[in-house]
Formats: C-alpha cells, sequence, structure tokens
C-alpha cells in the first residue's frame, strides 16, 4: 500500500501546528492563572491590612463526610460543633473528615486508636483553625496518643503532652485531653494547649493571609506585653492566667488560647484588649465569641 507523501506531509504539518497551539493555550492559561493570581492576592493583602481578616475562609468543590457514629461523636462530646449553625457544621464535618484522612493516628503503649479518638482529636484541631482558610496544621504530620502520661526519653521526666516540630509529631495522653474537655471553663484543656503550639510553629513557617495576621498580631500582644508590664502582672494576678504562661513566648500564646477557647466571656470582661488580639489571631467571629 503505498502512502501519499504530501498528505502524510500535510498531516505531520497540521500535528505539529496543533501542538504549538496547545502550547501556546496552556502557556496564556498559566500566565493568566497567574495574574488572576497576583491580582487576588494583592487584593486580600490590601482587605486583610484593613480588616485583619482574610477574603474568604470556606469554599470547596467537594465535602467530604462524616458516618454516623463520627456525627454522633461530635454531637455528644463537641460543644463548639453544637453551637455552630447548619451550613458551618458541614463544613466542620467536612474538616474534620479531611484531617482524619491527612493525619497518621498512633497509639502507643497499647493504646487503640477508636473513631472517637481520631473525631475529638481532629475536631479540636478544626475548631482552632476553623477561621482559617488553610486549616490543616501542615506541620503536623503524625499525631501519638498515649492513654496516660508517659515517660520521655529525651529529659527523662513524665509528660502530658507535647508538640515536636522537628518530627512534626503532636503527642497526646488519652485520659488528659478527655479531662480537658470534661471541665470547660477550668482554662485547662491538653488538646488545645499542644495543636496551639503547632499552629503557631506552622504559622511563622508559612506566609498565607491567616498565618500572617496570626504572627504578626501575636507579636504585637508579646511586643505590648514586654512594654506594659501593669498588663502583664495584672493578667497573672487575675487568676484568669496561670502563671505558667510566663516561661516563655510559646507558652504565653498556648495558655492564653487556652483561656480564651474556655472562658471567653470572663477573657472579654477582664481584658478586652488582649480578647480582641486573640479573636483577630484565630479569626473566631463565632457564637459565644
Amino acid at each position: 500500500m503505498l502512502i501519499d507523501q504530501s498528505a502524510l506531509h500535510s498531516f505531520i504539518g497540521y500535528f505539529i501546528l496543533g501542538l504549538l497551539v496547545c502550547g501556546v493555550v496552556v502557556l496564556l492559561l498559566i500566565y493568566i492563572r497567574r495574574v488572576i493570581t497576583a491580582i487576588l492576592d494583592s487584593a486580600e493583602t490590601l482587605y486583610a491590612s484593613i480588616s485583619k481578616r482574610p477574603l474568604f475562609v470556606h469554599f470547596y468543590l467537594f465535602k467530604r463526610k462524616l458516618n454516623i457514629e463520627q456525627i454522633r461523636i461530635l454531637e455528644n462530646h463537641f460543644t463548639f460543633y453544637n453551637r455552630l449553625d447548619a451550613k458551618y457544621k458541614r463544613y466542620f464535618r467536612h474538616r474534620v473528615a479531611t484531617f482524619i484522612k491527612k493525619k497518621n493516628f498512633q497509639g502507643k503503649e497499647g493504646f487503640v486508636i477508636t473513631e472517637e479518638v481520631k473525631v475529638l482529636v481532629s475536631a479540636t484541631a478544626v475548631m482552632l483553625t476553623f477561621g482559617f482558610r488553610k486549616y490543616l496544621i501542615d506541620y503536623v504530620k503524625f499525631i501519638l496518643v498515649y492513654p496516660t502520661k508517659y515517660f520521655s526519653q529525651i529529659n527523662k521526666t513524665y509528660h502530658k503532652g507535647e508538640y515536636n516540630a522537628q518530627l512534626e509529631t503532636l503527642v497526646l495522653s488519652w485520659d488528659n485531653f478527655q479531662e480537658g474537655f470534661r471541665i470547660e471553663d477550668d482554662k485547662l484543656n491538653l488538646g488545645i494547649h499542644e495543636f496551639a503550639h503547632a499552629i503557631h510553629y506552622s504559622s511563622i513557617k508559612q506566609e498565607d493571609i491567616n498565618s500572617i495576621i496570626f504572627v504578626d498580631t501575636f507579636n504585637e500582644l508579646r511586643e505590648e506585653l514586654a512594654v506594659n508590664r501593669h498588663l502583664k502582672n495584672e493578667l497573672v494576678s487575675s487568676n484568669l492566667i496561670r502563671s505558667y504562661a510566663l516561661t516563655n513566648d510559646a507558652e504565653l500564646l498556648a495558655v492564653v488560647i487556652e483561656t480564651f477557647i474556655e472562658a471567653p466571656q470572663a477573657f472579654l470582661g477582664l481584658f478586652p484588649e488582649v480578647y480582641g488580639k486573640l479573636r483577630q489571631m484565630l479569626n473566631f467571629d463565632f457564637n459565644g465569641y
């Protein structure tokens, strides 16, 4: 069978032309996307500089779902979730389901990771980042759960929990985690405390708008407390903030976030300016806050 050489050459020519056109279109789309992204970033930066908030938080093409058992765990044990309206409950469930899927949960010393463990630990993280667009706390890859306090081979002491940034690992003791939610207004919550450390570290490392607002606002608060010794002394003497907060800046952040989440109205009544900083850091505009 003879091949028409002129037809073959025409086909090859059109094929190459088609590839070139496709390449140009792809490059044009990439350029347009970059231009649009740059415009949106500039608009959001301007908006955030005025409002101290991102342009938007929730946008999902597809939302993951929790099963009936997981939803009941939230409904029975997580007050923050129950205060949300129906729309935000759907967003919250999607984020919890995504967090569970993305993180590696491991039980230690014979502890078994159950659905309750995964849901409540994930819900704690999602609660703290519910005002963030980027909410997964990227510098937490592994979540280790002990049945009770455990002995650390690093500093030879017993721990209830910790966050190890180098290993991207958050460690919790389950009995102490549960105790944090059993009494919801005592300003002591292991899960909130350790995830606050992880959010702090992740925000320093990242450049999304929520991370920038979080770090900048905390720096403002830290500097205010350094200059205003009277305010700092009042915080400690009020018994609203436990003295452990004075250990270092990282512990100050974790403790004030614990207090903000567990005793918002008391915090607002006694220290409205500090409360406002925390509300801004977390972009918290939810029922009860």
